[in-house]
């Protein structure tokens, strides 16, 4: 029990220390309990926590704050995203709004769905009014004078925000986005072009995954293109989905890369994978075909370090290959469960020199895979949870609202840990589910630093059924064991002073009294 504790800390602190995604909505309802239309402004952190400040619509000057987390509930065929406030010490009693969404498999929620308000969990399921509207604000839309809205021009958040818009709304994007030179910049040559090569294979006809795989080339696609553009740098995609999708396509694609020292490639997988009984690679093989048949020959699937091995070979500055499928054995699929979150759109709040602080000021390569041998991933109709929560933490890290220097070993660090949070838990049988263990190999110069990670095979044993063994010491436990650790030294390092300093008081106050 002690031990659920830590882990459950040490995630919480981990959480609130890495995720900040800061993406912004504003919200406007009626509340049927003191008659009043609110205003609100929320922070949205990551897809657990929020904070809400909210004024009066027509008096301006009265207002509340809360924070948010987020919970699921499921009734029949539908599910139920629900925003519930924490209150602050001594506001308990305020009677703060629930905020609700709705979705099934087919009809995922999203930010442009305005939420159910309600002030009793009862009410979930029944009849719900919704907010009258509740949208995305970006940096780029906000002023000081609209900020001041919410909060008062002596309020610590007052000033984040207002820096941010301004940064985001000068920042010269017509700079030279070449190589900086800088002190922690790789040694490579800073006047060289830049070329962004985008390689995107996607399984989108699959009849069981297509419509969460379509999601990720809608979401990937134009988010790259988007990061070339701000970067004024070139740019190349090769996009292998729809009738397309073809192992010779792919070879093609990567084939037809001619990358200098100073590129970029990035290479993401959406769709099936599968691993053959006496695979001994960690990572998976693509499956390539649309055949009812399944595998028929080896031009029906390639594996994701064949690819990787492959577009390393270009020597390009940096590499990115990430594959968001299954690493099962041949036979089992992936699967599209019901799941939810809000999404932002991550377009104009970002911070350019964090944008070149990831792109043109690191080197090296990465590989990602969405799960450890023997296991499945999962994805929902908003997408893959590997490639969606990779995004995420990118738009994270390049926040203009975030005080962290944008790492790409944080990145795929917090992305791993979102995918193991949101596949802890149980399946639609009811049965325990095995949470989903990102598999990465990270080799990268950042920050004036060299970062290694490797996942090594003996973290990724399976038992005879192709399931994670829970009884052996995997990567999983070990990631746990290591945390813990830390965290107990940590607060052994505060209690001690804290035990030494009541020791002493008791012993003055004894000897007062013997006095």
């Amino acid at each position: 029990m002690m031990k659920n504790f830590f882990i459950l800390l040490f995630f919480s602190v981990l959480i609130s220390l890495t995720a900040k995604a800061q993406t912004f909505y504003e919200v406007k309802y009626y509340d049927k309990v003191d008659k009043q239309k609110y205003l609100g402004l929320m922070t949205y952190w990551d897809d657990e926590n929020c904070t809400l400040r909210c004024v009066n619509a027509k008096k301006g000057d009265e207002y509340w704050e809360c924070t948010y987390n987020c919970s699921f509930q499921k009734q029949g065929r539908t599910n139920f995203m629900i925003f519930s406030p924490v209150p602050a010490k001594g506001k308990e009693d305020y009677a703060y709004p629930y905020f609700v969404w709705t979705w099934t498999k087919r009809d995922a929620s999203d930010q442009s769905e305005s939420p159910y308000v309600v002030y009793d969990l009862s009410e979930v399921g029944g009849k719900m009014k919704t907010a009258e509207y509740f949208e995305e604000i970006e940096l780029t839309e906000m002023d000081e004078e609209y900020v001041s809205q919410f909060y008062d021009k002596d309020e610590e958040m007052y000033e984040i925000i207002t820096e941010a818009c301004s940064m985001v709304n000068t920042q010269d994007t017509e700079s030279d986005s070449n190589i900086q030179e800088n002190e922690n910049a790789p040694e490579i040559d800073s006047n060289a072009p830049v070329t962004m090569h985008f390689i995107m294979a996607a399984a989108t006809k699959d009849e069981t995954i297509g419509e969460s795989v379509e999601t990720d080339l809608k979401l990937a696609e134009p988010e790259f293109k988007r990061f070339a553009n701000q970067l004024k740098i070139n740019y190349k995609e090769h996009i292998i989905a729809g009738n397309n999708f073809s192992k010779d396509n792919i070879l093609k694609a990567i084939n037809s890369v001619n990358a200098s020292p100073n590129d970029i490639i990035v290479f993401f997988y959406s769709g099936h994978g599968f691993r053959f009984d006496d695979d001994t690679d960690d990572y998976p093989n693509m499956f390539l075909t649309y055949s009812e048949y399944g595998i028929e020959s080896n031009k029906d699937y390639l594996g994701v370090s064949q690819v990787y091995n492959m577009l390393t070979k270009k020597k390009a500055r940096l590499t990115i290959v990430l594959s968001d499928c299954c690493n099962s054995y041949y036979g089992a699929t992936r699967q599209e469960v019901e799941s939810s979150a809000l999404a932002s759109r991550g377009n104009n709040s970002y911070d350019l020199k964090k944008i070149k602080q990831l792109f043109l000021n690191s080197s090296g390569s990465i590989k990602v895979t969405a799960a450890k041998a023997g296991q499945y991933a999962l994805c929902d109709a908003k997408g893959g949870f590997l490639l969606t929560s990779f995004l995420n933490n990118i738009h994270s890290q390049v926040s203009a609202v975030s005080d962290k220097k944008p790492s790409w070993q944080q990145i795929v660090d917090n992305a791993r840990e979102y995918v193991k949070r949101k596949t802890t838990g149980f399946d639609e049988t009811g049965k325990d589910r095995d949470p989903q263990i990102v598999v990465r190999s990270i080799s990268i110069k950042e920050n004036g630093a060299a970062v290694s990670d490797d996942d090594t095979s003996s973290d990724n044993l399976q038992s005879d059924n192709g399931r994670i063994d829970n009884s052996n010491t995997n990567d999983n436990a070990s990631d746990e064991d290591l945390s813990l650790t830390d965290l107990l030294i940590g607060a052994i390092c505060v209690l001690i002073p804290i035990f030494l300093i009541i020791w002493l008081i008791k012993k003055i106050l004894g000897r007062k009294k013997q006095g």
